[in-house]
């Protein structure tokens, strides 16, 4: 049983920080579909993903990962059309997704048309099943954090910190006025590996506070993967800390 770490490496800018994480990806899906014959990993939304997602669909990073063995989830997704401008999965697509050659059933889209959201939950904690079990836990799950501590959406006080039951639930978040579909604390704490994707000014006084006794009870704080968590921090969101 691998010894689970923590490992956090500090990049200039939001750039640098994304081409070490894709990086990590091309390492990280060679290894998986050598072991197993495929690659999981759960994307997050965001302005830092997005830059990153942007990388992927380019040479070199493009080029050195076997699309057609990677299968793609979301770690939460907003519970809105696939074609709204506040859907994840959109700007996954945009920025990445249709620039690679990924077959379409290797996309798992949190469903949001003619469903509840429970409805919705349920329905992608069947699709997960297909791929993710207890000897194969997601290889990788990308997350952020947001200025008041939350990941994926997981807010601070959330019943999704300690619900053992569901990998995936239904949430209403009162601080976004939405419904949510999110991974649960426990599922993502499942993973294999876990990169956290920090950047910017605006996320300094939080990542100070999640590195803190103080802070332990954030839901970013609790994240621990079942091999590497990576925190992938700028200099700008890691001034003070």
């Amino acid at each position: 049983m691998p010894i689970a770490t923590t490992i956090k490496t500090v990049w200039p800018d939001a750039v640098a920080l994304s081409h070490a994480v894709a990086n990590l990806i091309v390492t990280e899906s060679n290894k998986a579909i050598q072991q197993k014959g495929y690659f999981t990993i759960a994307l997050s939304g965001g302005g830092t993903p997005k830059l990153l997602f942007e990388l992927l669909a380019q040479a070199p990073y493009k080029n050195n990962i076997p699309w057609k063995k990677v299968i793609i989830a979301f770690g939460d997704e907003r519970f809105v059309a696939p074609t709204s401008d506040e859907s994840n999965y959109k700007m996954a697509n945009e920025a990445l997704l249709k620039h690679v050659g990924i077959p379409k059933k290797n996309i798992l889209i949190v469903p949001t048309v003619k469903v509840t959201p429970a409805q919705s939950a349920s329905q992608y904690e069947t699709a997960l099943k297909k791929y993710i079990s207890n000897k194969h836990p997601f290889d990788l799950v990308l997350l952020g954090i947001g200025e008041e501590g939350h990941t994926a959406s997981i807010f601070p006080g959330s019943p999704l910190l300690t619900d053992k039951k569901n990998w995936i639930k239904n949430i209403w978040v009162v601080e976004k006025n939405m419904d949510r579909i999110s991974f649960t604390m426990p599922f993502i704490n499942h993973a294999k590996n876990i990169a956290f994707l920090v950047s910017g000014a605006s996320k300094a006084a939080i990542l100070k506070k999640i590195f803190s006794k103080p802070g332990a009870t954030l839901p970013a704080a609790m994240v621990k993967a079942k091999e590497n968590t990576f925190w992938f921090l700028d200099e700008a969101a890691k001034i003070g800390h």
